[in-house]
This record gives structure tokens, sequence and C-alpha cells, in this order.
């Protein structure tokens, strides 16, 4: 069992795994600790009692006998190793602060990392942006170099062209002094040669160009006057059926004065004979009867009421048979027309020959129209006349 003692430099109890060691002042130690004591320390001294001693005195290792063996733990070496374990968790609890330390240290520094981070990777995705707007800018500069110099080559050209144009409107405008002036002017050398050249040509073509120019204006001055002389005759026979036209409405409407002058001439003799025809007599109802069974027209005859010669009755149902005229052959067409066509036949008394004919008057509408008159109505009021005389 061991002695229930301890080394004063470790405060370890003394058990069967380290050596024991002693000085002469009587205290014992752990003999590592009694050398590690030794070497360290400014003087040779015992660490309980303070007296001067050496490495001679010291007494290596000390033997206990001790009693036989119990199965039972040591307490000494249990404190011992919780103690040992006390401080190793001391010393992992220590790591582990100084790890955690660490470790917070670290993500701080991989909070701000990231942190940096993110306003790296905006501020490159913001360069780019602006290379790629940059890179736009460039390829449209260059676009824009590149129509520069295509406008460049573009002016270039055309002010050559203008130039040789302006020499060739000097040979086609220009005197032959001045055209002259500008051969001499450009030399004989090669240059000027196929300048003289492209003017030739350019010459030629003009010529082709003017002389297609001139065929196509004299092709189209021939038709152009076939379509003047053409209108100049539809206008010379417009204005004939103008004037025809002006000469049949002239004749019309003297047509119509002569037409108006006669019926109202025969509506007075019309008046004048119903005026004759309305005394109660012997001669007028012979005359009476005359007119009302001649084929005349119906707007002139009036129904009366008489009482008839062989009986007392009177029949209001009364109607006359007005024989209709048989259909003639027509006239030509093409009647003069300025010639009345409202005349009366002339018919000699006594000849008894009274025969529709067909006459040309107006149809109400505007125009004018053929129609067969009959002249039986005419020739009894010839008879009528003639007996009133």
């Amino acid at each position: 069992m061991p002695i229930r003692a301890n080394c004063t430099i470790c405060a370890d109890f003394f058990d069967h795994s380290r050596d024991v060691a002693a000085i002469h002042c009587g205290h014992t130690f752990h003999y590592e600790c009694l050398l590690q004591w030794f070497q360290t320390a400014p003087t040779k001294t015992c660490p309980q009692c303070r007296k001067q001693v050496s490495t001679r005195h010291i007494i290596n290792k000390l033997y206990f006998d001790v009693g036989g063996e119990e199965t039972t733990a040591d307490p000494e070496s249990l404190q011992n190793e919780v103690d040992r374990m006390k401080v190793l968790l001391s010393s992992k609890e220590r790591d582990w602060r100084d790890k955690q330390r660490v470790m917070d240290n670290l993500r701080e520094t991989m909070d701000k990392q990231k942190r940096d981070l993110d306003s790296v990777q905006k501020e490159i995705i913001k360069k780019e942006m602006l290379c790629s707007t940059l890179k736009k800018q460039l390829a449209y500069m260059e676009t824009q170099q590149n129509e520069v110099q295509a406008a460049k080559e573009e002016a270039r050209k055309l002010r050559t062209k203008m130039k040789t144009f302006e020499s060739l409107d000097k040979l086609l405008q220009g005197q032959r002094a001045e055209v002259e002036s500008m051969i001499t002017d450009m030399g004989v050398n090669q240059a000027a040669v196929e300048q003289l050249s492209i003017y030739c040509i350019s010459l030629k073509k003009e010529y082709d160009n003017l002389k297609g120019t001139l065929k196509t204006t004299n092709d189209m001055c021939e038709k152009l006057k076939k379509e003047v002389l053409s209108s100049n005759n539809k206008l010379q026979k417009a204005a004939l059926e103008v004037n025809q036209s002006k000469e049949d409405l002239k004749s019309l409407q003297n047509d119509l004065l002569n037409a108006d002058k006669e019926i109202s001439s025969l509506k007075k003799k019309v008046e004048f004979l119903q005026k004759t025809l309305s005394t109660p007599t012997r001669t007028n109802e012979t005359l009476s009867r005359l007119v009302f069974e001649s084929p005349a027209p119906m707007e002139l005859k009036q129904p009366r009421l008489h009482q008839p010669a062989d009986s007392q009755d009177i029949d209001l149902n009364m109607t006359y048979d007005i024989t209709t005229p048989d259909d003639v052959a027509k006239r030509p067409s093409q009647v003069p027309s300025k010639k009345m066509r409202l005349d009366h036949p002339v018919v000699e008394p006594g000849s008894g020959t009274c025969e529709p004919i067909v006459r040309t008057g107006y149809d109400g509408l505007g125009g004018r129209t053929k129609f067969f008159q009959p002249v039986s109505f005419y020739c009894n009021v010839e008879y009528l006349w003639l007996f009133m005389k």
C-alpha cells in the first residue's frame, strides 16, 4: 500500500510508478522532480526547508517495505489519476477554448471573406456589364469607323466621278478652244490617254442615249399628233351634234307653240259647237248626232240625256258605236323638224273620202310620237260648217 505522502514539488502522491528520492535534511521528493528543481532553481536548496544541499547528498531511490497486495484500488493512485485527468481536462478545455477562439476568428474571417467575396462578385458583375457595354460601344465604333471609311472611299470615288463629269460637261457644253485647252492640259502620258478613252466612251454612250431619246420623242410626237387629230374630229362631230340638237330643240319649241295654238283654237271651236248643240232644235239634234256618231276623241264628247224621237222612256245606258280605223303602213321615220304636223287635212266638200292618216305629235313626256288620226271627225265637222253656212 503506498505511503500517504506527496511530493511538494509536483503535489502528487508517492506510488510505485516513480522513484522517490531524499536529501540529508530528510525531506522526500520524486527523483525526476528533484533533478528538475536543481536544474532550474537559481540556488541548490531544499524545496521545502531551503537548506543548502548538493547532488551528492541525494539518495536516488528509497525502498519501502509494504505488506501484502490488496485488491482494492489505491486511493492515492486514483487521486493522482483524478488529478491528472483534471489537469488533462483543464488542458483540453484550455485547448478547446483556444481552438474555439481560433474557430470564431476563422468564422469571422470567413464571414468577412464571404462579404468581401460578395462585394467582389458584385464588382465583377459591374465590371462585366461595363466590359460588355464597352465591347458594344467598341463594336459600334468599329462599325462607325468602317462606315466612315466606306463613306470616305465613296466620297473619293464621287469626287473622281464629279471631276470626270465636269470634264465631260466641258466637252459637251464648252467651246472648241476650251476643249482643246483641257486636252492640252492633260498631257500625253498614259493616264491622259486612258482619261481621253473614258471621255470618248462616255460621249458615245451619251450620243446613243440621245438618239434613243430623240426616237422615243418623235414617236410620242406622232402619237400625240394622231390623238390631237382624232380629238379635233371628235370635237367637230360633237359641235355638229350640239348645233343639230340646238336646231332640233328650237324646232321642237316652235312645234310646241304651234301645237298650243292649235289646241287653243280647237278648244274654242269645241266650245262654240257645244254652245250651238245645246239649243233643242231639230237641226241641232241632227248636228249633235253627227258629232257623237263620228269617231271623235272621247274627251271631246259630253254624254247628254235626251228624249228619243219614238219613245217616251229615257235610256241611261245608251252607248255609241265608234268605228276604229284599220292599221295602215307607217311613213318613213325621217320627218322635217320645222314643219307643222297638226294641220287639218284638206277635204274637198262633197268628195266623201275621209280616210284615217298617220300623224306626228307630242306624247306628253317631252318627246314626239306617231298615231292614227281618225279624220271622220274632221269630215263631220267640215260638213257641219258647210251646213251652218
